[in-house]
């Protein structure tokens, strides 16, 4: 059984890299989104996803048994910027993977990292009352995209199903939900904690008045790997508990000072993103253990020690 994984230069890849690596498995790579003193990516093969000479290259040697499709653009305020970049990268990429798998006459188990982005608009139906939630989405609610990369989530999910209704390719469309831990760059938590352990103050700070369920990177990779238990499956990956973001800035930067920088602010936003992950629990058997304050715990460390 070989497996090959797109996007292994990203937190999430390069953990369940190791996560892996008792098996045949293949880390790719185009441009790293780690920290720039991070050697994981030494080990690692380079594959654009959008050069599908360089795709069928790759495949071609390695002719994976299981392919977990990390790649892509995956910030959403990067999405609003630049968002012909966005779908080019995350729609276009996986049509290459797939298409060079059927040149190959390959039928790998396709497990996609989509995201609860897709979600968007579904997300406000909650009542926002305390105590008084209505249960967040399913697999099988709609979904309201809010911003490009939301958007290119969701075509992403349909590229892959209508790959397997026309070749077949088995998948999984795994819908995580905000995951963060040791490696993360370019969110919340972890740059709060760089900017903690590096004493920048004041920190800049965009809108606190948000909830979000937050999973550990580790559990996360956890749950991806049983994925390969299952085929043909939308689920939800993600914590089905919800923290106030203020809450969150204070477990990690207690008194320090703080700014609101409005600039930060996204042109659209959800106000509360919170994992329904019962399909996870019943099919999978997976929930998240590691806490959030374990999870900032390691993140500060991770900082403190590169």
């Amino acid at each position: 059984m070989v497996r090959l994984i797109t996007g292994a230069g990203g937190m999430m890849g390069s953990h369940l890299y190791e996560a892996l690596n008792h098996f045949a498995v293949l880390p790719t790579f185009f441009e790293s989104t780690l920290d720039p003193r991070e050697t994981i990516t030494d080990v690692m093969e380079t594959m654009d996803v959008l050069d599908i000479n360089n795709v069928r290259k790759v495949l071609g040697v390695v002719k994976p048994n299981i392919i977990y499709h990390l790649a892509a653009q995956s910030r959403p305020d990067v999405s609003f910027k630049d968002p012909a970049l966005t779908i080019n990268t995350n729609v276009i990429g996986t049509i290459n993977l797939l298409q060079a798998c059927v040149d190959l006459g390959l039928k790998p188990l396709f497990i996609n990292a989509s995201s609860s982005a897709v979600y968007g608009e579904t997300m406000d139906a909650f009542d926002k009352r305390q105590d008084d939630w209505m249960m967040p989405p399913t697999e099988d609610e709609p979904c309201l995209p809010l911003s490009p990369y939301g958007t290119s989530k969701l075509a992403q999910e349909h590229i892959v199903k209508n790959f397997h209704e026309m070749y077949p390719i088995d998948y999984v469309n795994v819908r995580i939900f905000n995951c963060t831990g040791p490696r993360k760059i370019n969110d919340f938590v972890s740059d709060i904690c760089r900017r903690v352990v590096n004493e920048e103050f004041p920190l800049r700070v965009g809108n606190l008045d948000r909830v979000r369920s937050i999973v550990d990177v580790r559990d996360l990779v956890r749950g991806l790997i049983l994925c390969e238990n299952i085929k043909n499956e939308t689920i939800n990956l993600g914590s089905d508990v919800c923290h106030n973001i203020e809450d969150v800035f204070k477990m990690i930067a207690g008194d320090n000072p703080y700014e609101v920088d409005s600039s930060l602010f996204r042109p659209t936003d959800e106000p509360i993103i919170l994992g329904n992950i019962n399909k996870a629990k019943r099919i999978l058997g997976w929930e998240p253990e590691i806490s959030l304050e374990q999870t900032i715990s390691d993140t500060l460390d991770y900082w403190r020690n590169l």
